[in-house]
């Protein structure tokens, strides 16, 4: 039986790359994402590159979508090594500017919906004393800046979710990362007025995933911070 690997937004720059990386290192993909097309295209790039994966068109803000996710993890617990939760989403501008059901969405989407999922793999890691939960937070969750008031306070969060996290279940074995890059080459980032030249790669990204899997059952990357080398 293979292990098995939950990716988050999938579909987007970040997870495709996360996902891409985690099929070559013979994990058997379950992918989310809100993008149909996309995901169907990853999925049988996934094949073609000799592994098996699964897809699961949905939104994470949307309760029948999670408590799907949550039956489909529940059939694969005695399997699922690895989960990502990549998907989110940013608002920018003043703070007093979004409304208030959108400042919801996007606790929901950024925090809660990781907790939900971490949630649902926790029992199988805790029965095999294996596993690794990685949240891909940003170097938002360590700064501030005008303009990313409400986009910054889930990453905090998500950020302080890791941590805790990490320390509740570090004695069964279950390595709980953060990974905080800075600015990253995808849509999220493409008209914000900086040069994508200079920009971290999700491919970067994905390799801090790979080492955070890899590293020695002794230790744990707890927080990775990925800053271009260049300013953008």
């Amino acid at each position: 039986m293979k292990d098995v690997a939950i990716v988050t937004g999938a579909s987007g720059g970040i997870g495709r790359a996360i996902s891409l990386s985690l099929i070559k290192q013979g994990y058997e993909m379950i992918l989310l994402g809100r993008d149909a097309k996309k995901l169907k295209t990853l999925s049988t790039e996934c094949q073609s590159l000799y592994g098996n994966a699964t897809y699961f068109t949905g939104d994470l803000l949307d309760t029948n979508y999670l408590e799907l996710m949550n039956k489909t993890i529940s059939s694969h617990r005695k399997s699922i090594s690895v989960l990502v939760n990549n998907a989110g989403i940013a608002l920018r501008g003043p703070f007093y500017e979004p409304s208030m059901e959108e400042w919801s969405n996007i606790v929901n989407l950024n925090v809660s919906a990781a907790l939900n999922l971490s949630r649902a793999v926790l029992p199988g890691m805790i029965d095999r004393r294996k596993g690794t939960i990685i949240n891909i937070s940003s170097l938002s969750g360590r700064f501030t800046s005008a303009g990313s008031a409400l986009y910054s306070a889930t990453k905090h969060a998500l950020n302080g979710l890791s941590g805790g996290m990490f320390e509740d279940i570090r004695e069964f074995g279950i390595k709980v990362s953060a990974i905080m890059p800075g600015f990253v080459d995808t849509d999220l980032t493409s008209n914000i007025g900086r040069d994508k030249k200079r920009m971290i790669s999700p491919e970067d990204v994905a390799a801090a995933v790979e080492f955070v899997i890899q590293s020695s059952p002794n230790c744990c990357p707890t927080e990775i911070v990925l800053r271009p080398q260049q300013a953008p």
